[in-house]
């Protein structure tokens, strides 16, 4: 009976997870999957650590063939989606990208509210012909609830701005422009922050708690992780998961860094390409 947030998409499920966790608790009482529990075996072991004292609960749910999500979808039975993103991971048992964005899209056939990007034109085209309800945003498409006007990256920190069209649902101020500061300036970050960021404001929760849990968000283990090692050098820790998409993104990442050191790509198989 509690509400129960799902999420999919090709990359940044986790980091979603773990940062509405952050965002939401100790405020709520809140169950999540452990680490990337998101399989058909993951699922229902996510599920089954729920009891009576929670107040939320968030499960991520991800796919590998066709004919997977239904059965994920009756066990996760969300309330909120979050669809984060579509690309290439696990891509080789579809004969498209679309067959894969309208498998993914079965984990919301019975939510209230879908959150996603506007941006993302495959998953758009896929959501505009089914009966889901939306809450979107977007950086360019006038159409979306939440048109984020201005991203300003420093060394260290970016503040997204927005304009909430959605007055009404959000109860926010007059002037409908909000911004968050979050502790990081690659673009995969910036995106799963501005998911976090509607999701928060869909609970209902104050715009003052989303500020100021937005500004402590910390990274998750072996997710782009830097770190300090021996001889002045830095350490991209990126090992959680494996797959073009997240190649592309920790790239991304290390390009943020400083550009007078070498650098170094020690990669391992990717597997499903």
């Amino acid at each position: 009976d509690i509400p129960i947030i799902g999420i999919t998409g090709s990359n940044g499920k986790t980091i979603i997870k773990e940062w509405l966790y952050q965002i939401l608790s100790p405020e709520l009482s809140v169950i999540r999957s452990p680490k990337s529990y998101n399989s058909q075996i993951g699922v229902p072991l996510s599920v089954w650590q729920l009891d009576e004292t929670h107040q939320l609960g968030i499960f991520e749910a991800g796919i590998s063939r066709p004919n997977e999500m239904q059965k994920l979808e009756e066990i996760i039975r969300p309330k909120i989606g979050i669809f984060a993103n579509i690309g290439e991971a696990h891509g080789k048992n579809f004969k498209n990208i679309k067959e894969k964005i309208e498998e993914k899209l079965k984990l919301f056939n019975n939510v209230d509210t879908l959150i996603y990007c506007l941006d993302h034109k495959e998953i758009k085209e896929s959501v505009d012909k089914s009966n889901i309800n939306t809450f979107t945003w977007s950086r360019k498409n006038k159409d979306a609830d939440v048109q984020v006007y201005s991203i300003e990256k420093s060394e260290d920190e970016t503040i997204i701005s927005a304009v909430f069209n959605n007055s009404q649902i959000l109860n926010l101020s007059d002037s409908q422009i909000q911004k968050i500061t979050i502790p990081f300036t690659d673009d995969a970050s910036i995106e799963n922050a501005i998911h976090c960021w509607l999701t928060a404001l869909k609970l209902n929760i104050s715009e003052k708690i989303i500020e100021k849990k937005m500004r402590h968000l910390s990274p998750i283990a072996m997710r782009m992780e830097l770190k300090s090692g021996i001889n002045n050098c830095e350490i991209i820790n990126d090992s959680y998961n494996s797959d073009f998409n997240a190649l592309t993104i920790a790239l991304d990442f290390m390009n943020q860094q400083q550009h007078n050191k070498k650098r170094v790509l020690i990669l391992s198989d990717i597997l499903q390409s």
